[in-house]
């Protein structure tokens, strides 16, 4: 089944969802290698090398996030969505995570590719480059600000920083939810995203 019903999310959702975990599985850990590395990176060629190419991943994989909630979006808003078990309150603590989780997946890679553009190109670190896979020209969303600029680097990159972990608080209780469903309550809630899965499974 490709699409949603008002029972089970389709094939098209859960592969857009499972990719999403896993590219965000990825570039989370390699971001906060990339930036242990980047002061090293600007003394010694070896780190350097090491960190363009964690660089590169991650830059890469945010922009793949972006698109791919991006089509996220636009397939949820032209499919029913399953309903949520439960009293009215779960369904409106359910509803506001999952807006809160494209909100974030949107603000992540926007907020990273906003602190690169204005960081620019320094007298103290030379240019930053916004890599694409290899392509390392991608272009800026913001203009380039001084380094004591209030709204300058420092200030983008905390959005993004604080983007990461209230986006990992989310995570925990939206998993920590889904078992409670699925051991506790015995529902279908996880099975109707689980892959190879339907709902009908649990009744």
């Amino acid at each position: 089944m490709l699409k949603n019903s008002t029972a089970d999310w389709g094939t098209l959702t859960k592969a857009l969802h499972w990719i999403t975990v896993l590219l965000v599985a990825i570039t989370v850990p390699v971001g906060f290698l990339m930036a242990a590395t980047y002061g090293a990176a600007l003394r010694d060629e070896q780190v350097r090398s090491i960190h363009v190419l964690l660089a590169q991943i991650h830059h890469t994989i945010g922009f793949g996030i972006l698109l791919l909630v991006a089509l996220r979006l636009l397939w949820r808003l032209s499919n029913p969505v399953p309903y949520p078990p439960g009293p009215r309150w779960q369904r409106w603590i359910a509803r506001g995570t999952h807006r809160a989780f494209y909100g974030l997946l949107m603000l992540l890679p926007v907020s990273g590719w906003a602190a690169l553009s204005v960081l620019g190109d320094t007298e103290r670190y030379g240019a930053v480059p916004i890599w694409l896979f290899g392509w390392d020209a991608m272009p800026a969303i913001l203009a380039q600000r001084p380094l004591d600029d209030p709204f300058g680097y420092a200030a983008v990159a905390a959005i993004h920083r604080w983007a990461v972990y209230t986006g990992g608080g989310l995570l925990l209780v939206h998993v920590l939810a889904a078992l409670w469903h699925h051991l506790v309550r015995r529902d279908a809630v996880l099975l109707r995203m689980w892959p190879g899965t339907c709902s009908r499974q649990r009744d």
